[in-house]
């Protein structure tokens, strides 16, 4: 049975917390990612790094810290 008119809840996965400040993310394949998170998306954040600008997929994702400023 499909019920009409209920909206879905969409969950907040908190990236938008960290917009604009430095971060360090850990990667599933041990890799550390350092930069300022400057946009975050439903599967991909954008990370500005001292290489230059970086998309990550949230599935790769292990953890986020942010860093000491």
């Amino acid at each position: 049975m499909r019920q009409v008119g209920r909206k879905q809840v969409k969950h907040s996965d908190f990236s938008e917390e960290y917009a604009g400040r430095a971060i360090s993310i850990s990667l599933a394949d041990g890799k550390a990612i350092s930069g300022v998170l400057v946009e975050s998306r439903r599967y991909w954040v954008k990370l500005r790094t001292s290489n230059g600008v970086v998309y990550i997929n949230k599935a790769f994702m292990v953890s986020v810290v942010p860093n000491a400023q």
